[in-house]
């Protein structure tokens, strides 16, 4: 992946998100594939279509989360950050398996 650039320089800076974020998602991702098998983003004949939906559906996850929020008057963060985990997950698998599709 070609790098972006940052102002005059070529570099990345420092880098913005926090390595047990990106091992969570990791974990997370893992457990999806394991779980949902042939449905699963990586599954062989997936569309894109499909894996549009599942990551929609996680997305969707999050904005029941603040709706919650929004009538009960206080935010579940722990449980929000586990939704964007999930979202996280599926938007990098399906990243991951577009490469794999690839090559």
């Amino acid at each position: 992946m070609p790098q972006r650039p940052y102002g005059d320089e070529m570099s990345l800076p420092q880098l913005l998100i926090r390595p047990d974020t990106l091992a969570s998602v990791q974990v997370e991702a893992t457990y999806a594939d394991r779980k949902h098998g042939d449905q699963s983003m990586f599954a062989p004949g997936q569309t894109n279509e499909r894996r549009l939906a599942i990551l929609a559906e996680e997305v969707g996850e999050c904005a029941r989360e603040l709706n919650e929020a929004a009538i009960k008057g206080v935010l579940d963060s722990r449980h929000l950050r586990e939704e964007l985990i999930q979202v996280a997950a599926m938007a990098t698998t399906w990243h991951d398996a577009l490469l794999r599709e690839e090559t």
